[in-house]
């Protein structure tokens, strides 16, 4: 892994990776998946494969083996985080300091104690940095 400039998806990444419901956005995470698997500086957490299969099997009516699929190749295409108390009690420092929720908390946790310098989601403010980790939204139009 290029340990220099590791980056972090967050789930919503990794749905749109999936999702044919909307083209550009697809494309988009298409390239960035495809991206860091090939300069192998991808990285997800358990968080980010377990949100995955709940929001394919639930929202996008994926089938439950058709998600699975998905989750080894991203499991298998990128370093994954696990979680203990340590990253848990940073999480909850990091949501009561910068004021976000604790699953986002988790996810910049994850990155930060993993060295990313971005995480890319959707879910957080774009080009905002949280504890050194930067926010990449790149579904935001340049």
């Amino acid at each position: 892994m290029n340990d220099t400039n590791k980056v972090f998806f967050d789930s919503n990444i990794l749905v749109y990776f999936a999702d044919n419901r909307d083209e550009r956005k697809q494309k988009i995470a298409d390239q960035l998946v495809r991206n860091a698997i090939q300069n192998q500086n991808g990285m997800i957490s358990t968080q980010s494969l377990q949100e995955f299969y709940n929001a394919t099997t639930r929202k996008l009516l994926c089938s439950p083996e058709k998600a699975k699929d998905y989750a080894q190749i991203f499991a298998e295409s990128f370093s994954v985080k696990q979680f203990d108390t340590e990253l848990i009690f940073n999480a909850i420092d990091i949501s009561i300091k910068n004021q976000l929720s604790f699953w986002d908390s988790l996810i910049v946790s994850a990155a930060q104690d993993s060295g990313c310098i971005a995480v890319y989601s959707e879910d957080l403010n774009d080009g905002q940095i949280i504890e050194g980790v930067k926010v990449l939204n790149p579904f935001v139009a340049a």
